[in-house]
């Protein structure tokens, strides 16, 4: 049975704090034939399976958003779904399950990042620049500039401060006063080392 994969919107987790509530008492929040999402994952199969395997921290989701897309406001019922399943989440029989999946997903999450950032170094590779391509040519449009109002110079934009912070004071005073290579050095640093994309406004474009 697949899970439905849910994080529950912060007007639903309202209505549900309390106590924890047993597989037995969550069950009863909600007629035990009543069908949640699919035909399949009914309160009834919650309750035989003890919260443990169906009700995962994301599962809230994929219901949460099919109630909240509407243009009227969830029914009694629906909400009456939620809470149930926020409960069943909160249920010590469900949080060794539940600290796996959020290990599995922490884990998961960690490798897309590691994927991106080395996607990311091979079109800085293929492109001859230190950071995406498309970064350089909406700070610098590839060009050498002399500082701007900020103090930002060189082809990769770099302030002063930020510069020196990174190293850059080995070869010049300021960015735009190095060679391309020591440039690229620096923003190199930055990006894969420091701060990451988050020095560069274009980045976040």
């Amino acid at each position: 049975m697949g899970a439905l994969a849910l994080t529950l919107p912060a007007a639903a987790v309202a209505l549900t704090a309390g106590p924890l509530s047993s597989p037995r008492a969550a069950a009863s929040a909600a007629p035990s034939n009543t069908r949640l999402v699919s035909a399949k994952t009914t309160v009834s199969a919650a309750k035989q399976r003890n919260c443990g395997q169906l009700f995962t921290v994301a599962m809230a989701e994929r219901a949460a958003n099919r109630f909240y897309a509407g243009n009227t406001a969830p029914s009694g019922h629906q909400l009456k779904v939620l809470g149930y399943i926020e409960r069943c989440q909160r249920n010590p029989a469900a949080v060794s399950f539940v600290r796996g999946y959020d290990h599995r997903q922490a884990g998961n999450q960690r490798a897309r990042v590691a994927a991106a950032r080395a996607a990311a170094a091979a079109r800085s590779a293929n492109s001859g620049w230190a950071i995406p391509a498309y970064v350089v040519q909406c700070e610098s449009g590839g060009q050498n500039l002399p500082p701007n109002y900020a103090g930002a110079s060189g082809y990769y934009q770099i302030i002063p401060s930020t510069w020196l912070a990174y190293g850059g004071g080995q070869y010049a005073p300021a960015a735009y006063e190095a060679t391309a290579q020591q440039q690229a050095a620096i923003a190199s640093k930055i990006w894969d080392g420091g701060s990451g994309a988050s020095q560069w406004v274009c980045a976040g474009r």
